[in-house]
C-alpha cells in the first residue's frame, strides 16, 4: 500500500514538474530567430587546464573537471545534432566537421588577436551570424548496471551562442550533473526519466534536452 502511494506522489510532483516547464522563461528563438539566420555548430571542444584564452572565450564557475571518455566529442557532438534538428525550422544550422574546424581554426589564429576575432572570423568565413560552440568539462561513465552501480554516471558541459559580429554571448547554459538515487532528490525524476542508472550517453541527452528548452 505504501508502495502504490508514494508512486502516485511521483507521478503528481512529475506532472506538475512538466507544467512547470512550459512556463520556462522567453526562449532564445522567439528573441533572435529573425536576426540569426544561420548558426554555425563547431564540434565539442574538451576541457584541458593548460588551454590558453584562445580560440574561444567560455566563462564557466563551479564545474569540477573530471574524467573525460575518449568517445564523449563524438557522442556529444551526435547528440547536439539530433537535437537541434527540431529546431531546424527557426534557424538553418550549418555543422562543421573536426577536420574542417581544425583547419579554420588554423587561419583564424594566424590572424587573429583576441577571442572576438576569431568569432568574427569564423562567422564570415561560413557567413552565419552566429556561432554555437560546447566544452566537455566531465563525461565519466557509470561503473555497473542499470539496476544497480558501482559508480553513478557523471556529466559537464556548456553550450554558448556567440554573436558572430560583436562576438559577444548571447545564450549560454551549463549541465553539471553526476546522477543520485531518487531517494534523495525526487526533483530528479523528470531528469533521469526513469527509475535506473543512466549511462554516461542517456544522462549527457537528457542534459542536452533541458538546456535547449532555452534556446
Amino acid at each position: 500500500m505504501f508502495v502504490r502511494i508514494f508512486f502516485i506522489l511521483v507521478i503528481g510532483l512529475f506532472a506538475l514538474i512538466s507544467c512547470a516547464v512550459k512556463d520556462e522563461q522567453v526562449t532564445f528563438s522567439s528573441l533572435f530567430a529573425e536576426r540569426f539566420k544561420k548558426i554555425l555548430v563547431l564540434p565539442f571542444d574538451v576541457y584541458c587546464p593548460t588551454e590558453s584564452p584562445l580560440p574561444f572565450h567560455c566563462p564557466v564557475s563551479g564545474v569540477i573537471p573530471g574524467e573525460i571518455e575518449p568517445y564523449a566529442k563524438e557522442t556529444l557532438d551526435r547528440l547536439l545534432r539530433h537535437e537541434l534538428s527540431r529546431y531546424q525550422g527557426r534557424f538553418d544550422f550549418v555543422f562543421l566537421s573536426q577536420e574542417n574546424y581544425e583547419l579554420l581554426l588554423e587561419e583564424a589564429l594566424s590572424v587573429a588577436k583576441d577571442h572576438v576575432s576569431v568569432i568574427r572570423y569564423f562567422a564570415n568565413r561560413t557567413e552565419t551570424q552566429g556561432i554555437l560552440y560546447g566544452k566537455i568539462f566531465r563525461f565519466r561513465e557509470r561503473k555497473g548496471r542499470a539496476i544497480g552501480v558501482h559508480e553513478p554516471a557523471s556529466v559537464a558541459f556548456t553550450l554558448i551562442l556567440y554573436d558572430g559580429n560583436s562576438g559577444k554571448i548571447l545564450w549560454q547554459r551549463t549541465f553539471d550533473e553526476t546522477q543520485r538515487p531518487l531517494s534523495e532528490n525526487i526533483l530528479n525524476l523528470p531528469l533521469y526519466g526513469k527509475i535506473k542508472w543512466l549511462t554516461a550517453e542517456e544522462l549527457a541527452e537528457r542534459g542536452l534536452k533541458s538546456i535547449l528548452k532555452s534556446f
